[in-house]
């Protein structure tokens, strides 16, 4: 045999062999397609509905959407209102820490004035007692007597009842006058 027909006996039956592998590819490519378009077809009837309940659902939502403007206005006003009663409520508190500054001063003031209404009374008193010749004992001096500072009447009262010391009856017992003893 002539090596020229054996060559084209073997490119025959290559041929043939690449059309049958065509083929076979094919019919696989077939047969996938057609698998891949019956899922597509099933996804797509799944997806029917849901894209007509959504289509339902933006349709629901279109006078909603068209009432959002207003209550956005309605909010902004009610914050502007809050903001005012805010503003209000700022005002009226300066003005109660204003009144009780005023009122502290006011406390300060009426101390002042009876520390010195205190020291004029005691000023007085140990005149009067000079005068008539009463003898304080030793020890004991009128209260606010040869101190620089008027102490306030909450301290003088503290320093009368923590001084005095506590007896035992319910009676005070003075000291004889030297003017009642000489007019009897």
């Amino acid at each position: 045999m002539e090596p020229l027909k054996i060559m084209l006996i073997v490119l025959a039956a290559a041929g043939v062999w690449a059309v049958v592998e065509l083929a076979l590819t094919l019919r696989k490519a077939r047969t996938t397609l057609d698998e891949v378009s019956h899922s597509a077809t099933e996804a797509i009837d799944q997806a029917t509905p849901i894209i007509a309940k959504l289509d339902g659902v933006v349709d629901d939502l279109q006078p909603t959407l068209r009432e959002v403007p207003a209550l956005v206005d309605k909010v902004t006003v009610t914050v502007d209102e809050a903001n005012n009663g805010l503003g209000k409520v700022n005002g009226i508190l300066g003005d109660v820490h204003s009144a009780t500054h005023g009122v502290a001063g006011v406390g300060e003031s009426a101390s002042r004035i009876m520390n010195t209404a205190t020291s004029a009374a005691v000023g007085v008193v140990s005149k009067v007692a000079s005068l008539g010749g009463i003898n304080i004992p030793e020890g004991q001096q009128l209260i606010g007597k040869g101190s620089e500072e008027t102490p306030a009447p909450a301290e003088v009262a503290d320093a009368q009842v923590q001084s005095e010391p506590a007896h035992k009856s319910g009676y005070v017992t003075y000291a004889p006058i030297a003017a009642e003893d000489e007019e009897e």
